[in-house]
């Protein structure tokens, strides 16, 4: 069990969630602009070491699955993609830090992230759920094929699907 997938980029690693990241999840998960535009709860040390452990032990292959977005000359994390498989549907989310943010690292590591994911899953799409107002999000897609195609009430959420 466990992902050993580790993708490198010229600044990021995508690796898989260790304990050492306990207190930067904390931190960003408790920052109100962070949290403005997700669906968090859990949000203790205990529930996030929780959180940690469940990731660490699962893969690409099961039906979710968060990875962690790592400085690469520090290994320290500073954001998180994470992956929903349902069907021939791949659902991305993904956190980057607020001190981290507009620095175009979460740009880098879906640049690289994507044809991982389309080389391995080749028939399957891939779609992005983004709150309405989340600008910087719907720039970041956008510049990577996404297109808006819908809003989904249930989810207060507009749907983007990647250009095959």
């Amino acid at each position: 069990g466990g992902i050993h997938m580790i993708i490198e980029t010229d600044r990021l690693i995508l690796r898989p969630f260790q304990l050492k990241d306990l207190s930067h999840l904390h931190l960003y998960r408790n920052d109100p602009l962070c949290a403005r535009y997700q669906a968090w709860e859990n949000t203790t040390i205990e529930e996030l070491k929780f959180f940690i452990k469940e990731n660490m032990t699962r893969s690409l292959d099961d039906q979710q699955i968060q990875i962690a977005l790592a400085a690469k000359e520090t290994d320290q994390l500073i954001g998180d993609i994470f992956i929903a498989k349902k069907g021939h549907t791949i659902t991305l989310g993904f956190t980057t830090s607020p001190p981290h943010q507009r620095k175009g690292y979460m740009l880098e590591a879906l640049t690289a992230f994507i044809p991982y994911l389309q080389k391995r899953f080749p028939s399957s799409e891939i779609i992005c759920l983004v709150h309405p107002g989340n600008h910087a999000s719907e720039q970041l897609l956008k510049k990577i094929h996404f297109i808006k195609e819908e809003y989904i009430e249930s989810f207060n959420s507009d749907v983007f699907v990647l250009k095959k």
